[in-house]
């Protein structure tokens, strides 16, 4: 059982940690180094999984936002917090990150000949380095049918709804980040993409 069901969610709503599930990759230590010290920050093994990971962080933290951020990810901005504190006052704001895309499938879907990427996001948007290469740069803020997960930043709230991270599912790695945009779709919460200055190497 998670902390926060014991407690006043009001009270932890505003309370911001950092999650990551370290794999040894080569920059940790950088990019921990440039998330600062605004947010604690939890460290977590990744070699038992990822989501396995996020699910511990869960289960462990009483913040009721919870910043899932790959060990990767290098951080160009001071002042991000802020940025992201600033969407969390809306309420009705569910999950935030620093990539994400307008809309899922391509406008020509059903209009010509079947190809499987014309299921993919559409309108991709990042101020990763290279942002150029993934889609457009994007610096401010909007709203976003889904978002990438090197930055997935959640309301607790999200989380206790939906029963934690689908362990035991064909779930990992991959597609953890549109499982979570399609259920705060579902909840009706907003999903909103922060233009923050950022390197993913991994990406």
């Amino acid at each position: 059982p998670c902390n926060l069901q014991e407690m006043d969610v009001g009270m932890a709503a505003m309370i911001f940690e950092i999650i990551t599930a370290t794999v040894g990759h080569a920059k940790t230590e950088e990019c921990i180094a440039s998330w600062s010290t605004r947010w604690p920050v939890h460290r977590i093994d990744g070699s038992k999984g990822m989501l396995e990971a996020y699910q511990q962080g869960y289960a462990e933290s009483n913040a009721g936002v919870l910043a899932y951020i790959h060990d990767d990810v290098l951080i160009r901005e001071s002042n991000w917090h802020e940025r992201v504190e600033k969407e969390f006052e809306d309420e009705s704001v569910g999950l935030v990150g620093f990539g994400g895309a307008l809309f899922h499938g391509s406008a020509d879907l059903y209009k010509v000949p079947y190809k499987l990427q014309q299921l993919g996001r559409s309108g991709y948007r990042s101020n990763v380095d290279d942002a150029e290469v993934h889609g457009e740069r994007f610096t401010g803020d909007c709203d976003v049918a889904v978002l990438d997960g090197f930055a997935l930043i959640i309301r607790r709230e999200f989380l206790l709804r939906v029963g934690g991270w689908p362990l035991g599912t064909p779930l990992g790695y991959s597609l953890y980040d549109y499982w979570a945009a399609a259920l705060a779709h579902r909840l009706s919460f907003r999903i909103r993409l922060v233009g923050v200055r950022c390197n993913h190497f991994g990406g």
